[in-house]
């Protein structure tokens, strides 16, 4: 039959002579453990693992027959048996019932250390997770992750819930703001909202509205003069090229007809010269 080493705890049979893990005796020397079951040595006194009294009589291999028993001729002496002084030894039993509460106890002390020991992790955790967003949602500028963080901690602390709640209406009110002033296409009211909320997302959007105004207003005005205010307004602007172009545009129309222009005044002058020099020659012939 395979059984367990008392020694080394491996699996071997009980008729091998030695363990082959740890080479220990076993053949002939072990037996079970009348209270637990398990297998032990036949010397041990007390079970290593319930720690029950081994009867040393029962453990012991049996004595073996005196030498007269084996001649028939000689006299059988019967043994008398001997009683053994010590009556006060607690019976393994009792003592087996005593180490198995005592062993219920530290199991239940541990699985309770275990309990707590996971609870104040778990709180721990919901502690560390729910600081990480409350941090996030104070640097945010969305409404829907400050709304999301009221929604999943619920029973966060009331001064991290308040703080999320005065800066989710701070946010409301800039977006209030900023649909008014989107809605308005008024300049002034598009550069009140970036001086207000210079990191606002929408920001970007209010500099590209107020941009194409003033290009409006550069076609509009259709002048070298308005081009150029619009190209110093907004060097970085997007409509800079074609303000550029239109601005190119002109000053050559303009260079053109100062060209004509002059090319007019010149035929004209000599138009005039001529004129006069035909009169200054009439007056001259007698």
């Amino acid at each position: 039959m395979i059984i367990k080493c008392p020694e080394c705890g491996h699996q071997v049979s009980d008729r091998a002579r030695t363990c082959p893990s740890c080479g220990v005796d076993i053949a002939g020397k072990v037996t079970r453990c009348p209270d637990c079951g398990e297998y032990i040595f036949k010397d041990d006194h007390e079970c290593p693992n319930c720690h029950c009294s081994i009867n040393a009589a029962a453990a012991e291999p049996e004595t073996a027959l005196p030498d007269n028993l084996n001649n028939p001729n000689s006299q059988i002496i019967p043994s008398i048996p001997t009683i053994s002084a010590d009556t006060t030894q607690e019976p393994p039993k009792k003592k087996s019932r005593k180490a198995f509460w005592s062993a219920l106890i530290v199991g239940l002390v541990l699985a309770l250390i275990i309990v707590f020991l996971g609870i104040y992790y778990a709180q721990k955790t919901q502690m560390e997770n729910e600081l990480r967003a409350y941090e996030n949602a104070m640097m945010s500028t969305e409404p829907a992750v400050l709304q999301n963080f009221l929604d999943m901690y619920i029973e966060a602390p009331v001064a991290h819930r308040d703080s999320i709640k005065v800066h989710l209406q701070t946010l409301m009110k800039i977006d209030r703001d900023w649909e008014n002033a989107r809605i308005s296409k008024s300049k002034s009211a598009l550069q009140l909202f970036i001086d207000r909320n210079s990191d606002n997302v929408h920001v970007r959007e209010a500099r590209l509205m107020i941009d194409s105004l003033d290009f409006e207003t550069a076609k509009m005005g259709n002048s070298m003069e308005s081009y150029k205010k619009y190209m110093e307004d907004h060097e970085q602007g997007y409509y800079y090229d074609e303000a550029k172009s239109e601005y190119d545009r002109l000053e050559e129309e303009m260079v053109r007809a100062a060209q004509i222009k002059a090319e007019q005044d010149s035929i004209k002058a000599a138009e005039e010269a001529a004129v006069a020099a035909e009169h200054e020659a009439t007056i001259l012939i007698p």
